[in-house]
């Protein structure tokens, strides 16, 4: 059976429907036969490589360079701070780097992957996050053919900022609104992992509209994309999520006290206030992108070729149609098979070692020596 070329995204969601297509990132959408050669792995987290050039690439870099340099200015003033909880620093990064790598497959027999960025946000800070996203995102293209040196910026914008952002703000707001901090570190792992993949989508979406030939609008691009990531991506989510909220609340178990020197608990509201600002405001922005004007779209009724590669989904398979293929990465190891596996298994290992070396920090026996846990917790917060 062949597929339906539609020109409208709704043409996009009914192809997949119609023949039993698994939605989701790593989808590929093949205009010929389909069977079981017709679908391959990837993600929709990484932008690729060659989808965004010119100016827009340049912008997101330069982005890209001030957000990570404003979070390395505030690690410096962390370490300066905190000499103690300098290796949480480096857990932080293993963290974002390990779990931003592995795909982990869903229920729809697609890939995708959780992002870390929410936790670290939470326990770091959204621009220390956004640093540590940055230099994972440097290393993942270097190495593992995974997001682009051209793309670098606005990946680090979406795993990075948003969701370190945004997984950091909906913690402060619900901590504000009297739940425990399990329920609001489980907020935080949601939103801010959704959020990673809103951007994302946006950042894509909005690329399309001004390549050489848009299949649609900006609000026809985000409709096909979303539709797309959300029966592979919300699973996973959710499990970022228990993630999340679990790993907080055993470190409040644990070692409550470094909570309290990383500004997780014990926050003044004016200052909880402040990030709920921040944090509204960036949604505020991020919606309104939905609604500016845009090119109006060209709807191409010819059939497309097939994409058998696809970055293996959604993303490559767009940017093809609308006249902004993806390249080859620049040093391309996933092609070299055991060349390619050595890394991912080097990667894996120094990730493993940093985190076992140091996870006492966070969840290991509280020293008797640092006194009584901290007392200015709101009651019933332990729960």
């Amino acid at each position: 059976m062949a597929a339906i070329a539609l020109p409208h995204p709704i043409g996009f969601i009914l192809q997949a429907l119609s023949l039993g297509l698994p939605l989701g990132p790593s989808i590929c959408l093949w205009n010929g036969p389909l069977n079981g050669d017709s679908f391959s792995e990837g993600d929709g987290m990484h932008i690729t490589e060659g989808i965004i050039t010119g100016t827009s690439a340049i912008a997101y870099t330069g982005t890209g360079i001030a957000l990570v340099s404003l979070g390395t200015r505030r690690m410096k003033k962390f370490v300066r701070e905190t000499p103690s909880n300098k290796p949480l620093l480096g857990m932080g990064a293993a963290l974002i780097f390990f779990l931003s790598l592995i795909p982990i497959p869903a229920f729809t027999g697609t890939c995708s992957h959780p992002c870390g960025t929410p936790l670290i946000g939470i326990l770091l800070g959204p621009l220390i996050g956004t640093a540590l996203a940055g230099a994972s995102l440097l290393m993942q293209a270097a190495f593992f053919a995974h997001g682009g040196f051209g793309t670098w910026g606005a990946n680090v914008v979406a795993l990075g900022l948003c969701g370190c952002l945004f997984g950091w703000g909906a913690f402060r707001f619900a901590r504000r609104l009297g739940l425990p901090i399990w329920a609001a570190g489980c907020a935080g792992g949601l939103i801010g992992d959704l959020a990673v993949y809103a951007a994302s989508g946006m950042i894509l979406g909005s690329t399309l509209t001004m390549a050489p030939n848009p299949q649609y609008g900006l609000g026809g691009y985000l409709t096909a994309i979303y539709t797309a990531y959300l029966p592979t991506q919300l699973p996973i989510a959710i499990g970022e999520m228990v993630i999340t909220g679990l790993a907080l609340h055993f470190a409040f178990r644990q070692r409550p006290e470094v909570l309290t020197q990383l500004g997780v608990i014990g926050l003044a509201r004016s200052e909880m206030a402040k990030g709920i600002k921040i944090v509204l405001l960036a949604g505020v922005l991020g919606v309104s992108g939905v609604f500016w004007p845009h090119p109006p779209a060209h709807a191409d009724t010819s059939q497309p070729g097939g994409f058998p590669g696809m970055d293996e989904a959604v993303n490559e398979r767009l940017s093809e149609a609308a006249g902004r293929p993806a390249r080859e990465p620049y040093i391309d190891t996933e092609s070299m098979g055991d060349l390619w596996n050595l890394l991912l298994l080097g990667a894996g290992g120094a990730c493993g070692f940093i985190l076992g070396r140091y996870w006492e920090i966070l969840w290991g026996n509280r020293d008797v020596r640092a006194g009584p846990a901290p007392d200015c917790l709101p009651e019933g917060h332990e729960k």
